[in-house]
């Protein structure tokens, strides 16, 4: 299965859900764990996600996310830092689903070592992404994204992720986002305000 059709699957199950809430998405959360990312099928690293969202409104957001990884292989270190902060505004389409759109600013810096020499770079840009969240359960919530980033070249990306719930405070969920040769998997542990 293609990543569209996995998109495309996500979503409808999204839409098809039969409203079980009497409550939306929460828009206020802190969240941190784990981030494996892969470039290209050649590089492999590891390091930690941290982001949040706060409503300001009763529709409009700010989000922030920060992404640490570090890539080693045969004498080649490179350290990716991903900075991404900007405003979105929600909008409830039943009991318990949401459709967002966020802008953001965006900033990566990398830093190379390898053989004794080093190499970095900082790059800014910014983002558009439009998304969808839905508690298809009172314990299981569902976001789906797809987005454009433009740093340095421009990309498409497309998101999907699952969160269990153990009470209305705290969650564990999984994501998976791919972008032009890039694959990042995270499994974070939030806290819902």
């Amino acid at each position: 299965m293609n990543k569209n059709q996995i998109a495309l699957l996500l979503l409808s199950t999204i839409i098809a859900s039969p409203a079980v809430l009497a409550e939306t998405p929460n828009f206020n959360f802190v969240s941190g764990g784990y981030l494996n990312t892969d470039i290209d099928d050649e590089l492999d690293g590891d390091g930690i996600t941290l982001d949040g969202s706060v409503l300001v409104s009763e529709n409009v957001f700010l989000s922030g996310q920060y992404q640490t990884v570090d890539f080693s292989d045969d004498g080649v270190d490179l350290d990716l830092n991903w900075l991404s902060a900007g405003i979105g505004y929600r909008m409830a389409v039943s009991a318990n689903t949401d459709v967002y759109g966020l802008a953001t600013y965006e900033n990566i810096e990398t830093e190379a070592s390898y053989y004794g020499s080093s190499l970095s770079d900082d790059e800014n840009g910014y983002g558009f992404t439009a998304g969808v969240r839905s508690l298809v359960t009172s314990n299981i919530e569902l976001d789906g994204q797809i987005g454009y980033i433009d740093i340095d070249d421009s990309d498409t990306f497309l998101s999907a992720g699952a969160r269990y719930y153990f009470n209305k405070n705290f969650s564990v969920g999984a994501n998976y986002k791919t972008l032009d040769d890039i694959d990042l998997v995270s499994l974070t542990a939030r806290y819902s305000f």
